[in-house]
């Protein structure tokens, strides 16, 4: 244990065995810490600080390096893509992503803030939700608005 440092940590151990098999097909030896602990009770996945992912002291900066290369570590100034709008009419389909056409999308519900407000002052929930979707595949997060019918122009 006095040649390991903590590389990452993980909520869940199955994240962190994602991670130990990418580091360890680069070839950097690694140890898991705390991962049988967090397999049977979960919920002290905080309290003792996740699952700890080690390496030793010589691979740290490769490990830095590798985790970068595969995603599990953001750059510096990563900046999170707003939600886009997207226009479309009735005979849209939007069981595909509109920016790469992939079917692999996700449909998040999230409470307006009139919703909350409402809640909190009459104790009735009324189900007004926002709505936006998620590409898995390019990441991109939207919203979809029906289309204004602009006005035909005569020539």
């Amino acid at each position: 244990m006095i040649n390991w440092e903590t590389l990452i940590t993980f909520t869940y151990p199955h994240e962190a065995h994602m991670a130990k098999l990418f580091l360890e097909s680069e070839g950097i030896e690694t140890m898991m810490l705390d991962e049988k602990t967090i397999q049977v009770k979960n919920f002290l996945s905080n309290a003792l600080g996740g699952v700890k992912l080690l390496v030793q002291k010589e691979d740290y900066e490769r490990g830095i390096e590798t985790l970068k290369r595969g995603g599990y570590i953001r750059e510096e100034g990563y900046k999170e893509e707003e939600v886009r709008i997207v226009y479309v009419d009735k005979s849209h389909d939007d069981t595909y992503c509109p920016f790469c056409k992939s079917d692999n999308i996700a449909k998040k519900r999230g409470i307006k803030i009139l919703t909350a407000i409402i809640y909190f002052l009459l104790g009735i929930m009324i189900p007004i939700f926002k709505i936006k979707y998620l590409c898995y595949d390019c990441g991109k997060e939207w919203k979809y608005r029906k289309a204004r019918k602009q006005a035909l122009a005569t020539p």
